[in-house]
């Protein structure tokens, strides 16, 4: 399959991703187009939430209920707006959207070039479009998936029931294997290349216009900022390229793709944003529903929004205080509202703690000193990234510009807890101090290195139109004691055609930093003889599983090694769906012992629980080496009661024949 083939269904991913929220947009009485970048997140939270709800109601998962959903949370929308209390200022088209022409062509070039330049990142990294990261937890995000459309259950309440034995399911975050899902029912793509199309509409689009959204609401109308962000959302290895290659973490890669536009909607919510004439209604549902939306996602995608957003309370609850003693108002009312203000921290230090992984869960070490942390932050080369020096320098000059303006000072803030996390994380001591500070991220500097673009896109895209507007005062100087100079033709080069050639030198020079990024996704989506997760020999085999297994008959296999990829890419059932699974006592039985079926009476009864009449022996390599057991599902040739029915090198299939 060719990436051409699929522009479409990216067409069709996009439209699932953007239409439910964008009704909802509507609905709240929005009309400037920046809150576009709202919509997916809304979105999310309508199909998080409608995946929790509709087994309760007996209703399998489709789009259906998504839609009915959506149409009845907007008609409530419209229902409250007419309440005169909840109503939206009314504005005139043309002032609702606040579009100068400069505005539109250097907002539509930025969004152009960041989503094209992560497009061709992404690309490049997976390949070809069938392709799947040949790493430990996609084990479990593409069998989640074919776990979703075998049961027509998305929720996130029971998609643990795949890998959890006889024991009952637990919450485990599904808003991406619910979407993924959707996608498939929708298009019909085979589900590898469904899960790689939804990535790419992720990151292109709803990434980048939430980082466009986060400097509309600190920079208002600033064209030069909103442009450049949109090209910034490309050039930072930590993300969103990071979280595809790592792990893979495909539910939190969402969630942090959400983090921006969330950000920005609690800039509203709490009125320290640029954003005016709103109505309670609009100005006070958005943070919340985007909030639950990246809760869903991924519970530390929430608590990391919250983490950032403590210095937007600070701003808030300063702003008004100082307002209320030059208006020479009672101390009361302020009283009040640090009072409220210490409750909302109370709670997220209540929520800290709980909200975050097991102990046992969070096991990972600090990986260097605090010098080559620091380091990493200062140079945007977290996690070993090759220095972006350009990146960097804007960063570092947005920073400056923040810090002088009281107004937008708290986006340095929210950059400075996240880098002190990730010193933390990556080069602080092991024990209870790190562990408390972020355990919440497993103590993994990967999704901490994550984080940092969040804020670095918005401190660089500010430190980019500083430089723009100081190379247009710098002109404008040089013109006025230039009597050669056509000050006629000088505004529409200086304030058009000069920003966006700025934009476009910006993208071409902060893209070779990207290649390594890129070369080490590559890596972990390459298909070879020697892939770590299934070889290209394994993937030959599952490929031809249908020629030979039938649909009601169950696969016997050592997820270790590969072969529980069969229930995702063959749609045949497997006695595993996990390396991380527990295991009923008749499964147990298998593993150990099944290749002794013809000589030992207690197999066959434990094979016929579930229909297992087939084996795939992918042999000893596993996906993170090791050795985990499962004798009884390596089989030689010669086995009495197992027959030969494929083999592709190593990689073999067995029927049963034992159990007959």
């Amino acid at each position: 399959m060719s990436w051409f083939s699929v522009i479409p269904m990216a067409a069709v991913c996009l439209a699932l991703l953007f239409l439910p929220g964008t009704l909802l947009i509507l609905a709240l009485g929005l009309r400037n187009p920046a809150f576009i970048a709202v919509a997916p997140l809304l979105t999310v939270s309508i199909v998080a939430v409608t995946a929790i709800l509709t087994p309760y109601f007996g209703v399998d998962w489709s789009v259906l209920p998504v839609a009915v959903a959506s149409l009845s949370l907007a008609a409530v929308f419209l229902a409250a707006r007419r309440i005169p209390k909840l109503r939206q200022p009314h504005r005139p088209w043309r002032t609702a959207i606040g579009t100068s022409r400069r505005m539109l062509v250097l907002a539509t070039v930025g969004f152009a070039l960041g989503a094209v330049s992560i497009g061709l990142q992404l690309r490049a990294a997976f390949g070809r479009p069938e392709n799947i990261s040949q790493t430990f937890d996609n084990v479990f995000h593409l069998n989640a998936i074919r776990y979703v459309l075998e049961t027509g259950n998305a929720s996130s309440m029971t998609i643990t029931g795949m890998t959890n034995g006889d024991n009952p399911p637990y919450f485990y975050p599904a808003a991406w294997h619910g979407l993924a899902s959707l996608l498939i029912q929708v298009t019909g793509l085979p589900l590898p290349v469904a899960v790689n199309v939804l990535n790419l509409c992720v990151a292109t689009t709803v990434w980048t216009l939430g980082c466009m959204l986060l400097v509309r609401s600190i920079m208002g109308s600033n064209a030069y900022a909103i442009g450049a962000a949109g090209v910034l959302a490309a050039g930072f290895g930590s993300f969103p390229i990071l979280l595809l290659d790592f792990g893979v973490l495909y539910p939190n890669f969402l969630s942090v793709s959400m983090l921006p536009g969330a950000l920005a909607c609690v800039n509203v919510f709490f009125g320290t944003s640029i954003f005016a004439h709103f109505g309670p209604l609009a100005r006070y549902s958005l943070a919340p529903l985007s909030a639950l939306g990246v809760a869903v996602a991924h519970p530390n995608g929430v608590m990391s929004l919250a983490a950032m957003s403590v210095p937007i309370l600070l701003a808030a609850f300063t702003t008004f205080a100082i307002r209320q003693r030059r208006a020479g108002r009672p101390a009361g009312v302020t009283v009040l509202a640090g009072a409220g203000l210490l409750i909302i921290l109370a709670i997220i230090a209540v929520l800290w703690m709980y909200v975050r992984p097991p102990a046992a869960a969070a096991t990972w070490l600090p990986v260097q000193t605090p010098g080559q942390a620091v380091g990493e932050i200062l140079t945007n080369s977290a996690m070993q990234r090759p220095p972006a020096w350009l990146v960097s320098v804007l960063v570092i000059a947005g920073l400056i510009y923040v810090l002088k303006r009281p107004s937008s000072a708290w986006l340095s803030a929210s950059f400075a807890v996240i880098a002190g996390l990730f010193v933390m994380v990556s080069a602080g001591p092991a024990g209870t101090l790190r562990d408390t500070l972020t355990g919440v991220w497993y103590n993994d500097s990967y999704r901490l290195a994550a984080l940092l673009p969040v804020a670095g896109v918005a401190l660089g895209a500010i430190g980019a139109a500083w430089a723009i507007q100081a190379l247009q005062n710098r002109i404008t100087s040089i013109s006025q004691q230039t009597a050669f100079t056509s000050t006629l033709r000088a505004p529409a080069a200086m304030y058009t055609v000069g920003p966006l050639a700025f934009l476009a030198v910006l993208g071409i020079l902060q893209a070779p930093p990207m290649l390594t990024p890129v070369r080490s996704a590559q890596a972990n989506y390459s298909t070879s003889p020697d892939s770590p997760l299934v070889s290209s020999d394994e993937m030959a085999l599952i490929e031809e599983l249908n020629q030979y297994v039938p649909p009601e008959a169950t696969i016997a296999v050592n997820p270790w090694t590969g072969g529980a990829m069969a229930f995702a890419m063959a749609d045949r059932n497997t006695t595993s769906k996990h390396t991380l699974t527990t295991y009923t006592k008749a499964t147990e039985l298998l593993n150990d012992k099944f290749r002794e079926a013809a000589s030992d009476p207690a197999v066959c009864p434990a094979a016929r629980v579930n229909n297992v009449r087939y084996v795939l022996d992918f042999g000893t390599r596993e996906v993170h080496g090791g050795n985990h057991g499962f004798q009884g599902l390596q089989i030689p040739d010669a086995t009495p009661g197992f027959e030969l029915l494929a083999r592709h090198g190593e990689a073999k299939l067995f029927r049963v024949t034992a159990c007959d």
